[in-house]
């Protein structure tokens, strides 16, 4: 069985000024007195029965040791022995598992590391395929509208966007019959015009019915023309 250390931390009870007692007066007519003194360290003063047991019984097996001729320091050298064996085995043991805890994580951390590649490259094939499928319906678009004459193809476009911003794409225009309202219709856009007063216009561009813009033009007297758009 292994030596349990006996305590070395026992402490003088320390206490200010003179101790204090309450008498307390027994049913026999006796007298007992009570100590009500305020200690520090008292905890770790008192040296009790089991600690003065223990080393007594220490003491009396090497003082019998000694008075049969035993080897006091062969005996130790084999107590010393047995706990560095014991410490030894214990040791070994802590890094056997340690070293089996080690390889264990390790294989679960290439496992989960594969796992993470195997995911990744299957999010990047969707992902490739469709990017590929976009680009696939995009160029056949481009193609079919280019065709073979790719210069030519790209200056009508351009000059139809030029058509556009100049303001002559075909439109549908609906007066007012007071005239103060206009409505040209062209595509999914819309643009209300309508004259507040004599110098100022509200323009209210919507599309899809969805009002995008809005735009007031003022006509000063010096005969500038203000245009704020929100």
């Amino acid at each position: 069985m292994a030596w349990t250390l006996l305590p070395v931390n026992y402490t003088d009870a320390v206490w200010s000024g003179l101790k204090r007692y309450n008498q307390v007066s027994n049913e026999d007519g006796t007298v007992s007195f009570q100590d009500v003194t305020q200690y520090s360290n008292k905890e770790t003063s008192f040296f009790g029965a089991i600690d003065a047991n223990r080393m007594n019984e220490a003491l009396n097996t090497l003082m019998s040791m000694v008075e049969n001729g035993t080897d006091l320091y062969g005996a130790f050298q084999n107590y010393f022995n047995t706990q560095k064996g014991l410490f030894e085995d214990t040791a070994d043991a802590t890094q056997a598992d340690f070293t089996s805890y080690v390889a264990a994580l390790r294989v679960e951390g290439d496992h989960a590391i594969d796992s993470i590649k195997v995911d990744y490259r299957a999010e990047m094939n969707v992902f490739e395929s469709q990017q590929q499928a976009l680009f696939t319906t995009w160029f056949d678009f481009i193609k079919g509208q280019l065709g073979s004459d790719v210069a030519g193809n790209l200056q009508n476009q351009i000059n139809a966007l030029d058509t556009k911003t100049d303001g002559f794409d075909p439109r549908t225009t609906v007066f007012s019959q007071d005239g103060k309202n206009i409505t040209e219709t062209y595509g999914v856009k819309r643009i209300e015009t309508e004259f507040v007063s004599n110098s100022t216009i509200v323009q209210k561009l919507y599309e899809n019915n969805v009002l995008a813009v809005t735009k007031t033009i003022t006509f000063n007297a010096d005969g500038s023309i203000n245009e704020e758009v929100n």
